[in-house]
């Protein structure tokens, strides 16, 4: 039987994008402000405090994926047709956004379409796309193209170990760390960071969820009488260690000191990511439940069309990075917040039309329903 949709998702997403369009328009700001200026510290807290976007990203595919197909039997056909649904919704649009920023780049760099033709034939255009490095936010794409290939294995060993599913939370948190520890004793990895076993944690939590979704959604609805200390403890957490990070960070580009032993980013980074991705979920249900409908429906478009907005983003940022600007500082910060709204409603407005009037919009953005989920 095929389990409820969940609209509050697409909130969700919307929240985690809208993390993203923040950390990419608050990216300059950190690193050309001078550490004396006033606005830098709340800089660093928007940039810091929204780190949790990408795992956030990867807990709610974890999810989904869980959800929809754990009590599903696992034949060929299923194997086959996941394949296939994937190829559309993420493979094509990740290889023709890798070819449009490297070109793009090139043309920028160069101005000669001859020399930006052979460079797409090179062995370094084939080496950063098969490492996600095409530009910078494709690695997430990478990413979540490795899990997808890996999740039939993961179907496949929990339905012989049914028992194994109470414990992915652990399991994910095992395998992520032992590869962290081991990559930093042994392998030394460059690009750590492209590898699915770097967020091992935050795919099988949100799959963990998906599977006990329905055993464990009193606590996401945070509806009155339904309060566990689970829930406050959750919160400290992510409150905690979100503002100990922006402290971390701070510091480290404040005094211009970068610390050794880089253990300790790791750790209040995960704790903050883990615990947001429930609290954002939770935060996504109030929302659905209580906020103007009109506002719900709003975030809900934009998290439908997050995908979209997350590979696009970034060119319109671009160029909206060459308007050049005084020294006058007022000036500086008005252009730091147009980025974020260029990244944010331009993108967003043609992610939309173009799901909406072009029949082959998936070869870029993926399927866009033609129908949004809409609150009624």
């Amino acid at each position: 039987m095929k389990r409820a949709h969940i609209h509050e998702l697409n909130i969700t997403r919307a929240l985690a994008i809208l993390a993203v369009l923040i950390i990419h328009a608050t990216s300059t700001p950190v690193t050309v402000l001078p550490s004396d200026s006033k606005l830098y510290p709340l800089y660093i807290f928007f940039n810091i405090s929204s780190k949790f976007a990408v795992p956030v990203f990867i807990f709610l595919s974890g999810f989904v994926l869980f959800y929809n197909y754990i009590q599903k039997d696992l034949t060929k056909e299923l194997v086959v047709s996941f394949y296939k649904k994937r190829v559309t919704q993420i493979l094509i649009p990740y290889l023709f956004f890798s070819i449009f920023y490297y070109a793009a780049i090139q043309i920028f760099l160069t101005g000669d379409l001859s020399l930006t033709w052979n460079a797409l034939f090179s062995v370094e255009f084939f080496e950063k796309l098969l490492i996600g490095k095409a530009y910078t936010h494709l690695y997430y794409i990478f990413i979540i193209v490795q899990f997808y290939l890996m999740f039939p294995l993961f179907l496949y060993v929990l339905k012989k170990k049914p028992a194994l599913s109470s414990h992915l939370i652990w399991i994910g948190f095992a395998l992520q760390w032992g590869f962290i520890l081991l990559n930093a004793e042994f392998w030394q990895y460059p690009y750590r960071g492209s590898i699915s076993f770097s967020y091992f944690a935050y795919f099988l939590a949100g799959g963990f969820l998906g599977i006990y979704f329905e055993k464990y959604k009193r606590w996401i609805h945070l509806k009155k009488g339904d309060f566990h200390i689970a829930i406050l403890f959750i919160w400290i957490i992510w409150l905690s260690s979100t503002i100990y990070n922006v402290y971390l960070y701070y510091f480290v580009f404040s005094s211009k000191t970068y610390l050794t032993n880089s253990t300790i980013f790791e750790v209040v980074f995960q704790l903050q990511s883990i615990t947001a991705s429930i609290v954002l979920l939770q935060l996504s249900f109030w929302i659905y439940n209580k906020w103007n409908k009109a506002f719900v429906n709003c975030l809900i478009s934009l998290g439908t069309l997050s995908f979209g907005i997350y590979l696009l983003h970034p060119y319109f940022l671009f160029l909206y990075r060459q308007i050049p600007i005084s020294g006058n500082s007022i000036l500086f910060h008005v252009w730091s917040v147009g980025g974020f709204l260029v990244a944010l409603f331009v993108t967003w407005a043609i992610v939309f039309l173009i799901g909406r009037y072009f029949k082959y919009h998936w070869i870029a953005f993926g399927p866009i329903p033609k129908e949004f989920p809409y609150k009624k």
